[in-house]
């Protein structure tokens, strides 16, 4: 009877696929939802964009959008780390910028490149964390992540790392560099036309030596 009992409760190969199956509608409507924003994003500024507007455009129900996400600002968080793991692998070629295999320009000219593609969220971003301190703390959280990420290939993140008083310097200084960033990536969307903008990319490129080989 055990037995019997066992191999009824036991879900079958039917249950495991519809599992599944679900599981992937469910991340399908997330990033339809995510898109719809990023879409829209590229021609009307987010304080004039309403739930309604996303739903229109990712065409899923309002129910489908509340299940996701609570409001607007969630969707933004969401589109803020989509492209924190989008820029990982250019912030990983700082290890080649460390070893003198790949020049500071030609990185800080990917680094433009790359905000410009991401568009408004890098704006987003600044305005989020300037009103809300649970977003601006997750920013710090994720900027500390970084360094421990690149630590291993990167001797200038590995100098941060540890409680010691010089530690603790150059992780303020690692941590100056990710937020002087983070702001250039804002400049460059608000203002993609620069037509001096060869010099701030030489500039930045300056930083970025800067600060890989000790002179920051």
């Amino acid at each position: 009877m055990d037995q019997a009992g066992d191999r009824a409760r036991r879900p079958g190969p039917r249950s495991g696929v519809r599992s599944i199956r679900q599981e992937a509608q469910v991340a399908s409507s997330r990033r339809e939802i995510v898109d719809a924003l990023r879409d829209l994003l590229r021609s009307r500024r987010f304080d004039d964009l309403s739930v309604e507007d996303i739903l229109a455009v990712s065409g899923v129900s309002r129910a489908t959008f509340y299940r996701h996400f609570k409001s607007r600002r969630d969707v933004v968080v969401s589109m803020y780390e989509a492209t924190m793991e989008r820029a990982i692998p250019h912030f990983r070629l700082l290890a080649r910028v460390a070893a003198g295999r790949l020049p500071a320009l030609r990185w800080a000219r990917g680094a433009v490149e790359f905000y410009r593609a991401e568009g408004q969220i890098s704006v987003l971003i600044h305005g989020l964390a300037a009103t809300d301190e649970a977003f601006h703390e997750k920013l710090r959280q994720d900027r500390q992540m970084l360094i421990r990420l690149l630590a291993p290939d990167v001797p200038a993140f590995a100098a941060a790392l540890g409680e010691g008083a010089a530690a603790r310097r150059q992780r303020a200084r690692a941590d100056i560099f990710f937020m002087m960033l983070d702001r250039i990536s804002a400049e460059i969307t608000l203002f993609a036309a620069l037509a001096d903008m060869s010099e701030y990319e030489a500039v930045l490129a300056e930083r970025i030596d800067a600060f890989l080989h000790g002179s920051a």
